[in-house]
């Protein structure tokens, strides 16, 4: 599993299948997240740490 956000996806599953990966589960957060104050990203991680702990427990 990786955390990308949503302007990386395409990317995200480009380098998957490149690593010889292509079912590699994405966790899909929301973008931009580098311009954010650190409450903003407590916050979205608040919101995404279900979907990331989900998709790392399933493999």
């Amino acid at each position: 599993m990786t955390v990308v956000s949503h302007a990386f996806v395409g990317l995200g599953k480009a380098q998957a299948r490149a690593l010889g990966h292509p079912g590699l589960p994405l966790a899909v957060i929301p973008h931009p997240f580098g311009s954010r104050t650190r409450d903003e990203v407590r916050a979205l991680a608040e919101q995404c740490v279900g979907e990331i702990a989900k998709l790392a427990a399933a493999k």
